[in-house]
């Protein structure tokens, strides 16, 4: 029995202009790693946002549970399927260079059985883009502290608790490990993009930035908004 989908097309269209560090990040790789030329999948596209990144100079294609992301994925250009990614997805093995599965494993009931199919699209080397948000850096934990509850940057205000769309909270070590055990190694981890701390701008402009660094590279779970890896196909 299929899982039933937790968040809304419209959520997806009202939080495109919140990522901009997102797709700041996706377009560094698509440079560093010189992605030309090769087939990049989307597992959980939403609406197309981050495949539009390699869609200029690439073959790309979107998975995704929501009919009505779909066709907006359509509208924009982007060619998308509708299919559930926790089970069988209806793409070949090894026919992906690249997988996307960009915000989208804390929605899973079982995660592993996305990367499982994200192992299998992609070709020997093929590589795999993950990120997952953290909930628990140093800001979410004084908030939580102060009361707001599991949602505590406000992702789905309209969402009682006992309904929060993320069914699945990750730390640094915990997605490495469901990473490892589904045949990816981490070849770069693009936390530097994510750092987090309260009134972060005032502390860069009082020169913190390099201290700040230092304190993220030593403890992620703190100082990071988000797990942004960059894996290949073990």
């Amino acid at each position: 029995m299929s899982q039933p989908i937790n968040y809304e097309t419209s959520w997806l269209i009202a939080e495109a202009s919140a990522r901009t560090h997102v797709i700041d990040a996706l377009r560094s790789i698509q440079k560093d790693y010189a992605v030309i030329d090769r087939r990049v999948v989307e597992l959980g596209c939403g609406i197309g946002t981050n495949l539009a990144v390699f869609a200029a100079a690439n073959p790309v294609i979107g998975v995704e549970g929501l009919q009505a992301a779909v066709e907006e994925c359509r509208r924009r250009g982007i060619e998308a399927i509708l299919a559930d990614i926790e089970r069988d997805i209806p793409l070949g093995s090894a026919s992906a260079d690249w997988v996307l599965c960009v915000d989208v494993l804390e929605h899973l009931v079982n995660p592993a059985e996305c990367l499982a199919s994200a192992h299998r699209i992609l070709r020997e080397g093929g590589h795999l883009i993950v990120n997952v948000p953290n909930h628990f850096d140093l800001g979410g934990r004084l908030r939580i502290l102060c009361g707001s509850g599991i949602d505590s940057r406000g992702y789905f205000p309209a969402s009682p608790h006992w309904n929060y769309p993320h069914v699945r909270f990750f730390s640094r070590r915990s997605i490495g490990e469901l990473l490892d055990q589904c045949g990816f190694d981490v070849v770069q981890d693009y936390r530097q993009r994510f750092l987090s701390f309260p009134k972060l701008r005032w502390w860069e402009w009082l020169g913190m930035r390099a201290p700040l660094r230092a304190m993220q590279s030593r403890w992620p779970d703190l100082f990071s908004s988000g797990f942004f890896l960059v894996c290949r196909k073990r």
